[in-house]
């Protein structure tokens, strides 16, 4: 299968540089529904992106 030929599941625009809070604001809603929660804590001058896998959520799209 090519790159060109995967399905997208969402996409954003960020401004540069990045806020870590928008683009995992964005991972979450983009992908809770296939049970995937990220969180972010700032430890000392970097940022740790964490990756949590929960049961699926089946309920209504948030709305944005």
């Amino acid at each position: 299968m090519s790159p060109q030929s995967l399905p997208e599941i969402a996409s954003v625009e960020l401004d540069d540089p990045i806020e870590p809070h928008v683009l995992v604001t964005f991972l979450n809603r983009a992908l809770k529904r296939r049970g995937l929660i990220f969180g972010i804590a700032r430890q000392g001058g970097k940022f740790l992106l964490t990756v949590y896998e929960t049961e699926p959520w089946s309920g209504d799209p948030p709305v944005d």
